[in-house]
């Protein structure tokens, strides 16, 4: 496989696809296929991370090799092509390497075989068509042909779409990888750093803030880094997860945490209801409030 597909197929096992506008007309199509067509692209429209399947994995008694390393997908709407026929979208992947990986999709609707037809592309390598079908709440896709086979390598790949998860697996003869992924709501955030002061210090009489706004991070696993203009600089990173144990039963919750330095360690958090669109702390030497801030198709 070349150093291409494997960025593919990394990509593949880590989102790619998005949503609506059903330019076909078609007496055909039945009613039930056009809503779903919308539906659908809506649905998979947005940002998708996996960050919930890689960093519970091991307390929830995974095997570490079948999961797909942490990736993030935002997923938009984008102008069709004189030749193209259908809904068109653009995929963005931060891939775990730091690259970046941008495919175009094409939905229409197969009207003979009633189901969803998305067509992945990329300027180097032959298309792959994915057909899609509704079970129940959820749709089910499932790819093949050696155009597939060209981008992705050998190999079955399956997948379900629901209104929060997007679920990925990848079956070759060496055993089954799985991209789990989650909707991820983005939020923007004030915040204030208290200079001269550490973790645990009061700040009592103390009144210098270092202030930062239109900080950007999302609810899966999104991290922002703020850098204050102390000499020497100190460096403090939030992270925010709408943590959904997959073992247990603790009840999920929206959690801030803050850590320090190069430490992936949290030297504290807050958590509140799971899906809030508000969390805030305040630790005296630092203050932070976080609100959920939905994207528009031209951010």
């Amino acid at each position: 496989m070349t150093d291409l597909r494997k960025l593919v197929a990394c990509a593949m096992l880590g989102g790619m696809f998005t949503g609506p506008a059903l330019a076909q007309d078609s007496e055909n199509v039945p009613g039930w296929l056009e809503k779903d067509f919308v539906e659908f692209a809506e649905r998979l429209e947005g940002r998708w991370d996996n960050d919930r399947h890689v960093f519970f994995a091991e307390d929830a008694g995974m095997d570490p090799d079948g999961i797909a390393p942490r990736q993030h997908t935002t997923f938009r709407a984008s102008d069709m092509t004189d030749d193209e026929t259908g809904h068109a979208l653009q995929s963005v992947t931060d891939m775990p390497t730091g690259e970046q990986l941008r495919l175009r999709h094409v939905l229409s609707l197969d009207a003979d075989a009633k189901t969803i037809v998305q067509t992945v592309s990329h300027p180097d390598l032959p298309e792959c068509r994915i057909a899609w079908t509704r079970t129940g709440s959820q749709f089910e896709g499932a790819a093949a042909g050696a155009g597939c086979e060209a981008m992705f390598g050998t190999g079955i790949l399956t997948m379900t779409l629901s209104d929060q998860e997007f679920w990925i697996s990848r079956v070759t003869g060496d055993g089954v990888v799985e991209l789990r992924m989650r909707r991820a709501r983005p939020f923007e955030c004030w915040t204030a750093i208290l200079r001269g002061t550490s973790h645990g210090d009061s700040g009592a009489g103390m009144d210098d803030w270092w202030f930062r706004r239109g900080v950007k991070l999302h609810d899966q696993g999104g991290v922002a880094e703020l850098v204050t203009d102390e000499t020497p600089p100190r460096k403090v990173r939030l992270k925010l997860r709408d943590v959904d144990w997959p073992y247990g039963t603790n009840r999920p919750s929206l959690t801030l945490y803050v850590m320090e330095g190069e430490s992936d360690r949290a030297v504290s958090y807050a958590w509140g209801e799971a899906g809030a669109e508000r969390l805030g702390l305040n630790l005296r030497w630092l203050q932070a409030s976080c609100s959920y801030a939905p994207e528009s198709r031209e951010d």
